[in-house]
């Protein structure tokens, strides 16, 4: 159902918004190519594209309820889009019920919130009253990516019009890591360290005599829509051996749903020309993957993949495949006029040798200042930080690998409830 709230609100007439509330995204099928163009116009992240979003909410948005607010300026222009969810998690003997943004969990994705600048404040004006009759003890915006540059306008616009009767709370996440891209692959190379470089360049002379001598040509391609899915299980697969072979599940098993959510989204994101399914190899002998996406002028590195040099008797341990596969990555990129190489969440060394900086993954929290609200959702945080320590922390990352048992997937209610720490 959707919803269309008129009347304007009390700031300089050229600022003035509308907000069109929807409950589905069937609904919002019509639009779903302005959306991906106002997602790409403000500056904002795949993640938060139509499909992207919709493929989510197929997978993990059950016992959730939606509600997509679309904020339109006075010439029925759109200015924002902030797509919502409501949900009750119970924890223990505690529940909270949280309004959280859309792929914020279960696929590890960091977001930039698709408001045009000049409009922060009053689309967030406009996003709180739409939220004068619902329920919530802790509303979420975040995880908010490190390059997002309007953070500071972002958290005053959400004090001056939430401060009055809640809490607006600032809280570190962790960190991204981003590679900034020279404009040429010869210029980028040449930027890393003496002992990377030389690493690298090893590594493809090698490789290259390696495949002279077998005979064996050095194939570098990204799938297509006539070779994707034979492509995808490769990489699915060698992703899955490696981890396997350290005793874990590896990212397709661990996260509950994550290859389904992949598959269709990549299928979908290769059809909109977004999707950059690396494979390199020897003759018909894959070596290695890089799993990315292109939109506006970023690559972002979800996972990647590579063989086993054990396994390959023809291939020595001088090279790495690794760094053949980011040489290969940045190639394309630069070709593209990508700026950046969005290498998510973590701090990775292997990540900071190749040239990426570090940036804060920050949160927006905002609690109702009421007494009942504030106790439930502080003994809430409390379980929450309990579960993170004694099950994620030592159960799942260390116990289980010490006494070698049998890896199950990661806990739902883990995912759900990460959030608010």
């Amino acid at each position: 159902m959707i919803n269309l709230h008129t009347n304007k609100m009390d700031v300089n007439p050229e600022k003035a918004v509308k907000v069109r509330l929807c409950d589905n995204f069937e609904q919002l099928e019509p639009i779903q190519q302005k959306w991906d163009d106002f997602v790409e116009l403000a500056g904002g992240d795949i993640f938060l594209t139509y499909d992207w979003c919709r493929i989510w909410w197929k997978y993990y948005g059950g016992g959730r309820r939606l509600q997509v607010s679309l904020f339109f300026d006075d010439k029925d222009k759109l200015v924002g889009i902030i797509p919502l969810f409501f949900e009750r998690i119970w924890l223990g003997p505690v529940f909270v019920r949280a309004a959280k943004i859309v792929s914020s969990d279960f696929t590890g994705d960091q977001i930039t919130i698709p408001v045009l600048s000049d409009y922060i404040k009053p689309v967030l004006q406009r996003f709180f009253e739409s939220l004068a009759g619902e329920k919530w003890d802790i509303l979420h915006i975040g995880p908010i990516a490190g390059l997002y540059g309007h953070y500071d306008n972002l958290k005053d616009a959400l004090i001056r019009s939430f401060g009055s009767s809640n809490y607006v709370l600032s809280k570190l996440n962790g960190n991204q890591t981003y590679v900034k891209l020279s404009e040429s692959l010869e210029k980028q190379i040449d930027s890393l360290s003496k002992n990377q470089r030389r690493t690298i360049k090893r590594s493809y002379k090698d490789l290259l005599q390696v495949a002279c001598d077998k005979k064996l040509p050095f194939i570098s391609n990204l799938a297509t829509l006539d070779n994707f899915e034979e492509i995808f299980v490769g990489f699915v697969q060698m992703h899955q051996s490696h981890w396997q072979k350290l005793g874990k599940l590896g990212h397709f098993a661990d996260w509950p749903d994550a290859h389904n959510f992949h598959f269709e989204t990549a299928k979908v994101q290769l059809q909109k020309n977004r999707l950059r399914l690396l494979q390199i190899r020897l003759g018909d002998c894959p070596l290695g993957y890089e799993y990315d996406y292109k939109f506006g002028n970023l690559y972002y590195a979800i996972l990647n993949a590579r063989a086993d040099i054990e396994q390959l008797p023809y291939l020595d341990h001088s090279i790495n495949i690794g760094t053949i596969l980011y040489e290969e990555q940045v190639k394309n990129a630069t070709k593209e006029n990508v700026n950046y190489i969005d290498m998510m969440q973590g701090k990775d060394e292997y990540k900071l040798r190749l040239g990426g900086k570090l940036f804060p993954i920050r949160g927006l929290y905002i609690i109702p200042r009421r007494l009942p609200v504030m106790i439930r959702v502080f003994i809430f945080r409390i379980l929450a930080g309990l579960l993170n320590i004694v099950y994620h922390k030592i159960w799942f990352r260390r116990v289980t690998l010490w006494l070698k048992l049998k890896p199950r997937p990661l806990w739902k209610i883990w995912i759900r409830t990460q959030f608010c720490l």
